[in-house]
């Protein structure tokens, strides 16, 4: 329903701004959770990196149209609240876990403006750490690119869609990276 009300307010020559939508874990992230974490983790700080732009982490924009965070805070806030979503949906969030994951958004980037293709690229510095031992310190970035069109009408939604996918698939990558596995695993001993 958004994209056609979206859709609508392009086609009359309007520009928009359209909040993401709330984080939902997926069954995929869930079993991706339970199968590579075998204890709880807790979340930390997640800001935006110093290199990164301020208002790259409050908005992005395609054509006149602006994304923003579903919070209205920052989207370095909405990959940490993401992230507890996900540990929370696998039974593996506690505040008071001794394992805790950190980051800092690296890159965060919507172009559609090409009248023949369009990208998106997302990436963060994900810091996993026990007491004060670092187990993880890894930047994971994930991209998309995709025939755009010179009709913004088509083009806008397009972009949207394919920017909202983002920051789901760039915590996919972090469950499934055999190093963040390794790091929220059972501790030796």
């Amino acid at each position: 329903m958004r994209m056609l009300v979206l859709a609508a307010a392009l086609a009359l020559g309007g520009c928009v701004s359209v909040p993401l939508n709330e984080h939902q874990a997926t069954l995929a992230t869930i079993v991706g959770l339970r199968d590579g974490c075998t204890q709880s983790l807790a979340v930390g700080d997640f800001k935006a990196a110093a290199a990164l732009p301020p208002a790259d982490d409050r908005e992005v924009s395609v054509r006149g149209s602006t994304v923003k965070p579903p919070t209205g805070a920052t989207f370095s806030q909405y990959l940490r609240d993401s992230l507890i979503r996900d540990l929370k949906a696998a039974g593996r969030y506690s505040e008071s876990a001794p394992v805790v994951v950190s980051g800092e958004l690296v890159q965060n980037e919507l172009h559609g403006a090409s009248f023949s293709t369009g990208t998106t690229a997302v990436a963060a510095r994900f810091v996993v750490m026990r007491g004060g031992e670092t187990l993880l310190d890894k930047v994971l970035r994930d991209e998309d690119q995709w025939k755009s069109s010179f009709m913004g009408a088509v083009a806008i939604p397009a972009a949207i869609n394919h920017y909202t996918d983002e920051f789901p698939r760039l915590l996919g990558h972090l469950y499934v990276d055999p190093d963040f596995r390794k790091a929220c695993g059972a501790p030796a001993g």
